[in-house]
Formats: structure tokens, C-alpha cells, sequence
């Protein structure tokens, strides 16, 4: 059933269904209480409610995952621009409606079923796996959720499950779908191409000072100064705050006995091991070697080379076989040894090498042991130093000063900007937990206080704001070289793009290939004419040298004969391409392809499900209350 559940909310309709719970475990400082909240509802489908906080809790998942994929705040005016509300309106609705289905159906789902579904949870599981009610209890107080409520909340992910399973759990497509799939993938296509770029144009001349003026009020954006920030940063990692003082030289002496075989690199053996067919035959080479020949000797009789029996340079703990290892490491050196019951046969073994182990001394690796010990000591402070701070900022001390007390070290970044780059452009890569950091100073004015940003489980990093410098146009004057260049990049891509188009259409109305290479791009002196460049068949998915993947897809998308001119790898890098020859073909229609297919079709079932089942009901949308609630 566990599995069933899981497979159907594979697809994006069915994922969508799911945000009640995943909002509940978004650890944002909400209450995870679905099931309490305002009476007014802002969203009714039949006698089924979406509360306020639903809502909210909703949104505010939606715009997190939003804000983390642009690597910025968005205000709700931006995040409406990208939709935002609508679709989680549209969610909730969807979400709404199947909920209202289902208690129309009076679906319902057993105690122990459920139980055990939440007894599946990988997040409630201890250290060996095993589901632990001490673990239920400590995530859910996390999120300030209480059991009664999760319950609730999986119980009604569950009886919506049952309608997706029941609608699209097995969604089979006919033969034919995948025989049209089959030639689909299976069609080949030759082409027959020219590349044309900016060494077909001959030189731009450098722009006068008007074309410069026009080409710079028309790219006034691309010549604007970020906005800069200059940030004090204080960070709080067991490192920052570990003192090797504190080490004792009992404690370092200790922790060197308890680590000793880290430090320790035992004797290796260079080992050579000739296997016998049977006892017999294994003992009558051991009296050949006690009666005077060599194991040199003994390998040539045998057929066999060094590099033949070689095991290699190996410690004791190395060698899988343990009696091969014991008898290995009871050897003498260039001393065959009697007959050794091995897992392969009877075995004679001979050491030719013995690598002494050693040990490094206390005195080499104390530092070493004296500055873990001080950071593991130091990781049991983290969080009082932490408090301490606070203390200090909440007694009204700059956050400079309040380090500074605590014993931390800030730290001054004289100028970023939202991209974590200097003013060089280059990136200053050492901020820690750049990205929230940088969208939180991005955020206030100088002066203004936010909580400590958490580094993983284990750190902190603070962040304050002393100055800000306003995103500025750049003049003209300070910008000339730069518009100079990009004035020239964009004659050259220009031109090319011309050409190439010039080209296209020569050919298409009937022009040979090699008269309009000699005609439009004909070569300069000392240079090789350029030819023809033809591919052998290829499937509308295949790569070429020559041609990228978008450009053989558009050269699927027109009829045996068409000719496309199409930008390459750059605005200066085009090719002209006729579609020289279609072939009929057919590919076997994999497995993954079957499933894939199948769960898409499951996603449109659900798609129409809800789509029919609001016909049938009345969905009333609170405009008013949503607009109170997302303007909190």
C-alpha cells in the first residue's frame, strides 16, 4: 500500500495535493495547526473548508521555493508577477474539491493502516532504523505540531490518495500509441550543412561617436553599477572559539593511546602464492624446493611468471584468506613455505619483500591531536556562546562589539553586491552561507538587527549592514571601452546573422550548395575553401560534431529539402542546414518509456477528475480574506 501511495504522487497533479503536509514541516516559525484557524474559510467546496492558515502556510512554501530559485526576496507584487497566488489558489482548490469527494464516498482508512503508514516515515526513524515515538514526538514539536493533528493531516493525505490511486493507479495505453512512439524515435535524417561565422565578414570598423552615444542610451541596462553593501559578518563554528590552550598534555596523551592506530602503518609483505591442483602434487614441489630448487625454478617448471602468483605489497589485515595471511606474516624472507590450505587449493607461499610497520610519534601528531580536541571541546559551547551574544545586542551593543565580548572575530566585507561580487566582478566565495546571508543584508537598512543564521546543525553567522551604495548608471565616459566592444560584438553577430540568412534563402530557392560557398563566403587568400559537411543518418535525438542537439531537433521539425539557418554556440557562430534525407525506421519502445508515458496519462486522468468534479460543485473563492491573510 506504502508503495501504491508513493507511486501515485509521482506527478505534479498529485504532488500538488500533498502540500498540506509538506507545509506542515516547513519549520518557518508557523503553527503547524491545520485544523484550527479563523471560521472564515477562504476557499468552500460543498461542506469541505480551506482555512486561513492552510492558505498561508501554502503561500508561504510556494514563495520559499520561489525565493530560493531566484537567490532573492521577492516582494508580493514580484511574486504575483510570477503567478504565485493563482497557483495556490488553484491547488488548494483542487486539493478542496478531491477532500469533498471524498467524504461524499465516505472513504476512510483503518487505525493500523494508518499506523503503520506513519510507522513508515523515514523521518521518525532512531539511529537503526526503526520507527521511535521519541523521534515522532521531537519533530513534531519542532514545527509546534501536535500528534492529534499530524494524525489528521496524514489520515486526509491518505483518503486522497485512494481517489488517485482508484483513478489512474493503472492507466495501460494501447499498442498503436506505442507503435507511432516507435517510428517516432526510430526516423533518421541526413543533413548536409555549412558553418558560416565571423570570419566570413572581414573586419567592422571601430564606431564613431554617435553610433557609440545611440548603441548606449538603447543598452542603458547593461552599463548600470549594482547596488553595494558593506557588511560586518561575525561567525560562530566549534573553530572559531576553540582554544588549544585549554588541551591538557594528559588529555592529548590519552587521545594519542585511544587513536593510536590511526597513527600506526603496519608491515606490508610482498607476497607470491603458487597454487597446486591437488595435495600431492603440491607436496612433491615442496621436497623439490627442500632438495635445492628454486621458487624461480619451481615457477618455470609450473608454466608460471612472477607477475603470475603475485598478491602484491599487502598489510596482514589486507589478505581475505586468513590462513594465507597467517602464514604469510610467519614467513621468512626468500623462504618457501610447506604446503598452505588456502581457499583456492594447497599453496606455496614466498616473501620477497618486508616493509617494516612504524608509528608516528606523540610529538609529531600532538599539534594535530591538540587542535581536534580543542574544537571538539569547543562544539559543547557553541550554543552559550551563542547566548551570550544575544545578550550582549539585546543590552544594546553594536554587533561588533558584541563579538568583540564574546570573544568572536568580525569580520568587514567592503563592498558585494546581491551576487556575492566585489567590484571587480569578482565573487567573494569565503561568506559563509553566502546565499541567505547576502538575501537577508539585501533586505534591511543599516542598523537594523535579524536573528543569527544557522550554518548546518552546529554554527551561526551574524550580519549587519554599515553602509549601502545605490545602484548608479554608469556614465558613458567611465563605461566608453566596454561600449565599444559590445557595439562591435553586436555588428559582428548582426552580420553574420545576415549572411547566414542571406544564404538560406539563396539555397532554398534553388541555389547549389558549393557555388554559394564560392560566392558568399568565399575563402581568403592562403585558406582552405570551406565544403559541404554532410552527417550520416540520424536519430531526431543523436548528437553530431559539427551539429548540437536543438539544431538536429530543428531539422526534424521541416520536410525532406527545407533549409534552416539557425545560431550554433554563439550570436557570431550560425549554420545553414538542409534536411537532405528522411528515412522511415523503428526503435524499441523501452520499459521506462512504457511507465513514463503510462504515469502521464495518469496525471491528465486526475487532471479531468478534478476538473469534472468542480462542475459539479460550488467553489466559492473569499477574495476578501485572502487578501487579509497575504497581507499580514
Amino acid at each position: 500500500m506504502l508503495s501504491m501511495l508513493r507511486n501515485a504522487t509521482r506527478g505534479w497533479v498529485a504532488k500538488l495535493l500533498l502540500i498540506l503536509l509538506v507545509a506542515s514541516f516547513a519549520v518557518w516559525g508557523v503553527s503547524g495547526s491545520l485544523l484550527s484557524g479563523s471560521a472564515s474559510s477562504v476557499i468552500s467546496v460543498g461542506s469541505t473548508r480551506v482555512t486561513p492558515i492552510e492558505l498561508r502556510l501554502a503561500y508561504d512554501r510556494q514563495l520559499n521555493q520561489l525565493q530560493r530559485q531566484l537567490g532573492s526576496r521577492l516582494t508580493r507584487e514580484q511574486a504575483d508577477a510570477f503567478g504565485l497566488t493563482g497557483s495556490v489558489i488553484s491547488q488548494l482548490v483542487s486539493g478542496a474539491v478531491l477532500d469533498e469527494a471524498g467524504r461524499k464516498m465516505k472513504l476512510g482508512i483503518s487505525s493500523d493502516r494508518l499506523a503503520g503508514l506513519i510507522g513508515e516515515d523515514d523521518s521518525f526513524r532512531d539511529a537503526t532504523g526503526r520507527f521511535s515515538r521519541e523521534q515522532l514526538r521531537r519533530v513534531l514539536s519542532s514545527i509546534g505540531m501536535s500528534e492529534e493533528e499530524y494524525v489528521e493531516t496524514r489520515k486526509a493525505v491518505a483518503l486522497r490518495n485512494q481517489i488517485i490511486e482508484a483513478a489512474s493507479g493503472e492507466t495501460p495505453l494501447p499498442d498503436a500509441y506505442f507503435d507511432i512512439v516507435s517510428a517516432y524515435q526510430g526516423e533518421e535524417r541526413k543533413f548536409e550543412y555549412v558553418v558560416i561565422d565571423d570570419s566570413d565578414i572581414g573586419g567592422i570598423a571601430d564606431p564613431g561617436d554617435e553610433q557609440l552615444k545611440e548603441y548606449y542610451d538603447a543598452n542603458l541596462g547593461e552599463y548600470r553599477a549594482p547596488e553595494y553593501r558593506k557588511l560586518l559578518i561575525v561567525k560562530l563554528e566549534a573553530a572559531d572559539i576553540a582554544d588549544e590552550a585549554s588541551v591538557s598534555d594528559e588529555e592529548i596523551a590519552a587521545e594519542y593511546e585511544a587513536r593510536k592506530a590511526t597513527y600506526t602503518e603496519p608491515e606490508k609483505r610482498t607476497i607470491q602464492q603458487l597454487v597446486f591442483a591437488d595435495a600431492a602434487t603440491a607436496q612433491a614441489a615442496a621436497e623439490k624446493l627442500a632438495a635445492g630448487t628454486s621458487f624461480e625454478g619451481l615457477l618455470a617448471e609450473q608454466g608460471k611468471t612472477a607477475a603470475d602468483v603475485s598478491l602484491g605489497t599487502l598489510a596482514k589485515a589486507e589478505i581475505p584468506d586468513t590462513t594465507i595471511a597467517e602464514a604469510a606474516f610467519a614467513a621468512s624472507l626468500n623462504t618457501p613455505t610447506q604446503p598452505v590450505d588456502g581457499l583456492f587449493g594447497k599453496a606455496i607461499l614466498n616473501v620477497t619483500e618486508i616493509v617494516p610497520g612504524s608509528t608516528k610519534p606523540l610529538s609529531e601528531v600532538e599539534a594535530e591531536i591538540r587542535k581536534a580536541l580543542a574544537v571538539q571541546k569547543a562544539a559543547d559551547e557553541i550554543f552559550d556562546t551563542h547566548d551570550r551574544l544575544e545578550d550582549e545586542r539585546a543590552a544594546g551593543e553594536t554587533l561588533q562589539k558584541a563579538a568583540e565580548n564574546t570573544g568572536l572575530t568580525p569580520r568587514i566585507i567592503e563592498a558585494v553586491d546581491r551576487t556575492a561580487r566585489d567590484r571587480q566582478g569578482n565573487i567573494i566565495s569565503d561568506i559563509p552561507q553566502s546565499r541567505e546571508v547576502l538575501s537577508e543584508a539585501f533586505e534591511i537598512d543599516p542598523g537594523f538587527e535579524i536573528n543569527a543564521i544557522s550554518i548546518g546543525t552546529e554554527g551561526f553567522v551574524w550580519v549587519d549592514v554599515l553602509e549601502i551604495e545605490p545602484e548608479r548608471q554608469k556614465p558613458l565616459e567611465e563605461v566608453r571601452e566596454q561600449v565599444q566592444e559590445d557595439w562591435i560584438a553586436a555588428e559582428k553577430a548582426k552580420a553574420v546573422a545576415t549572411l547566414a540568412e542571406t544564404f538560406r534563402e539563396r539555397l532554398a530557392s534553388g541555389g547549389d550548395f558549393d557555388a554559394l560557398i564560392g560566392e558568399l563566403i568565399p575563402a581568403a587568400e592562403g585558406e582552405l575553401k570551406k565544403v559541404v559537411q554532410q552527417t550520416q543518418g540520424l536519430l531526431r535525438s543523436a548528437t553530431a560534431i559539427g551539429l548540437p542537439q536543438p539544431v538536429i531537433a530543428a531539422g526534424f521539425s521541416e520536410p525532406q529539402g527545407s533549409v534552416i539557418a539557425l545560431q550554433r554556440n554563439s550570436p557570431t557562430d550560425w549554420v545553414v542546414v538542409k534536411v537532405a534525407a528522411v528515412s522511415a525506421g523503428a526503435t524499441d519502445v523501452g520499459d521506462e518509456v512504457r511507465e513514463a508515458a503510462g504515469r502521464q496519462a495518469g496525471e491528465d486522468i486526475i487532471t479531468q477528475l478534478i476538473s469534472r468534479l468542480q462542475q459539479d460543485e460550488t467553489v466559492e473563492i473569499n477574495q476578501t480574506v485572502i487578501r487579509q491573510v497575504l497581507a499580514q
